[in-house]
């Protein structure tokens, strides 16, 4: 072979052998340095992995794939499994306006709602969000064994203006509950702005109905619709599909206006697609508990024993939805009733109810319902709805008046009492003069 043909056929091996350099040390090239290690994994005390924080808007941020070689076949790798604590217990906080005397009935002080935040704190009460409570429900995500959620509702600025800087303070998660004819209404109401603020910064926004009315019956005046499950329909899903629309978001939850529903009313509430909902009867909260009646402490209302909703609420104590042990002891009172605890009437036959789905598995045959001045009365109690009922035939007389109701659960007692006032001058209309502190609803 002459110097051309050995040149020729250098040029050939090195074309042919260059695609497999990857095989084939070169004694010229630098030596590589040693790849870092990959970055520990953070974990949560139950073992997951914790995942990244949230940006301020994570609905538009897509799910990037890692890239993959040409040809090549990715296969994710399997999630571990979730540990879950099927025994923890949540209770849910409601507030409405953090503005002291100046808010009326529902108003805490702001100092008051910083103290609240502290003590969740000081006590080791993990504080959950909305999603946390779903992901646990759903197997999919660990929550602290004693656990708390902070709901605030209505719609005054006072729970973004006050509120939402304490919560930053304690990186607390918080649901805001608006009824859609209060926002952007004026006076202290939030504007559509400030929600939009509050999904940015994490916070999730409910549905707390269209116009804020009870929603077992139609309101008698001003409704546009024809029918009771005409205006049903528009309170739960027009409320939900309003603020879905303008702020982009999915509403998963929803409180009832006052605590109040009934069968149909969860039936259409599941119909418009919400996934949880409120009432304002304070019990613990079980990963097994009933999706549409979810119990709240209300801070401003008193229990049987004259104790606050959030010291009810902290104390873990009392009946828990959804476990299949029942409690014997007094039920807490937490806006259950009707008239509500520490209400004023004008109506002197008052109907006189509650719910006692927090008594536990009544004996429909133990339930008795007993009020001052008269003693035992024929109270209706419908075991289906865990609804006590009675109308006096005669007018009650003025002043205070206590209703204590009691019965039998897995054999042993259990007994609640609350009471309101009969003052027939009062300006009040309806279930309270509580209610008369609300804003003016749209119709």
């Amino acid at each position: 072979m002459n110097i051309r043909h050995a040149a020729v056929a250098l040029a050939l091996f090195s074309a042919v052998a260059l695609p497999g350099c990857g095989k084939i040390k070169n004694p010229f090239a630098k030596k590589q340095g040693t790849p870092p290690p990959a970055a520990a994994v953070t974990q949560e005390p139950g073992g997951g992995p914790v995942p990244p924080p949230p940006t301020k808007n994570p609905e538009l941020v897509s799910n990037a794939s890692t890239p993959v070689a040409a040809g090549a076949v990715a296969t994710p790798a399997p999630a571990p499994a979730v540990p879950i604590d099927r025994n923890a217990q949540v209770v849910v906080l409601c507030y409405h306006r953090l503005e002291g005397k100046a808010g009326g009935a529902y108003s805490i002080e702001p100092a008051l709602f910083e103290k609240h935040m502290q003590e969740l704190k000081d006590m080791g009460i993990g504080v959950i969000s909305m999603q946390d409570l779903l992901q646990w429900r759903a197997g999919k995500k660990n929550i602290p064994p004693k656990a708390a959620m902070i709901t605030i509702d209505d719609g005054y600025a006072s729970g973004m203006e006050v509120g939402l800087p304490i919560l930053k303070k304690y990186g607390y998660p918080a649901t805001f509950f608006v009824y859609t004819n209060y926002i952007n209404s004026g006076g202290k109401s939030l504007t559509w702005a400030q929600l939009e603020e509050l999904r940015d910064g994490g916070y999730e926004i409910g549905s707390h109905t269209v116009s804020h009315a009870d929603l077992r019956s139609m309101p008698r005046k001003g409704s546009k619709f024809a029918t009771y499950e005409e205006w049903l329909k528009n309170e739960l899903l027009g409320s939900k599909q309003l603020l879905e629309e303008h702020l982009g978001i999915k509403v998963a939850a929803i409180a009832y206006p006052g605590g109040f529903s009934s069968p149909k009313v969860h039936d259409e509430t599941k119909a418009a697609g919400y996934e949880l909902a409120f009432t304002t009867y304070g019990h613990r909260i079980g990963i097994a508990a009933a999706p549409f009646s979810i119990g709240r402490y209300d801070v401003t209302a008193k229990d049987a024993q004259g104790h606050d909703g959030f010291t009810a609420a902290v104390s873990f104590q009392g009946p828990v939805a959804g476990s299949d042990s029942t409690i014997a002891q007094d039920a807490v009172a937490m806006m259950l009733t009707e008239p509500m605890n520490n209400a004023v009437v004008n109506d002197q036959k008052p109907r006189i109810q509650a719910n006692l789905s927090s008594l536990g598995a009544l004996d429909p045959g133990s339930v008795i319902m007993r009020i001052g001045g008269l003693g035992i009365v024929p109270a209706q109690y419908d075991a289906k709805s865990k609804m006590i009922t009675y109308t006096p035939a005669d007018k009650l007389r003025p002043g205070a008046v206590t209703v204590i109701v009691s019965g039998k659960a897995g054999g042993q007692p259990v007994e609640t009492k609350w009471s309101f006032k009969v003052d027939p001058n009062a300006s009040a209309t309806g279930d309270s003069a509580a209610l008369s502190d609300l804003p003016p609803r749209k119709q």
